[in-house]
């Protein structure tokens, strides 16, 4: 039992020192280094649902370890329920918006190029927002 719960200290104390010193080389606490984020309304065309479905796809295709690691957030937002409304003004949302926010702040606005290739050339589309992605992810 003594064994066991000084292993338990040492990992706990890893643990505390190892987040102590991932807090001073991240000073938000966050590891997160680009969200993308989709607004939308209730009622969505298919021009809409191509622009977040493909990016979707495109992020669980070629970014799985980094959605599940953190470093990529993807997060889509109804713009009609009051929920998001905090949201929706910080970014200052008026209609479907796909957005890249770094984690410094910086944001890129990719609606236009979305709403113009996600449905009629989805390729296009992907190839487009991958070179975004990694342009924001450095």
């Amino acid at each position: 039992m003594k064994k066991l719960s000084g292993l338990l200290i040492m990992m706990l104390l890893s643990g505390m020192i190892n987040s102590n010193i991932y807090a001073q080389q991240n000073p938000t606490g966050s590891k997160t280094k680009l969200e993308v984020l989709y607004f939308h309304a209730t009622m969505r065309c298919p021009t809409c649902n191509a622009v977040e479905d493909n990016a979707r796809k495109l992020l669980e295709r070629d970014y799985k370890t980094q959605l599940d690691n953190g470093t990529i957030k993807f997060n889509s937002y109804n713009v009609d329920e009051s929920v998001n409304k905090a949201l929706v003004d910080k970014y200052q949302i008026t209609f479907s918006t796909l957005l890249l926010i770094k984690s410094d702040g910086t944001k890129t606005d990719l609606t236009g190029m979305g709403f113009q290739y996600a449905l009629t050339n989805p390729v296009k589309y992907e190839t487009l927002l991958k070179a975004e992605i990694e342009k924001n992810i450095k």
